[in-house]
């Protein structure tokens, strides 16, 4: 049973698609978390937000 010894919540399973374009645009801008001065979660809320908010009103104007 290897699936038990995974660590990590079901949470993390669902979320992990939806911050995916934020953890990919810091990746690709060298954004690690590592030092306390780096800004990873505010660039990673940013870049989240503003796709899933564009994504929210292509899909409203599509649906409406």
């Amino acid at each position: 049973m290897s699936f038990m010894n995974k660590s990590g919540t079901i949470s993390d399973t669902i979320a992990k698609p939806f911050l995916l374009p934020g953890t990919l645009v810091c990746s690709a801008f060298g954004i690690r978390g590592d030092s306390p001065g780096d800004y990873t979660h505010l660039v990673r809320m940013l870049v989240n937000s503003l796709i899933w908010t564009i994504a929210g009103v292509i899909v409203m104007a599509l649906v409406a």
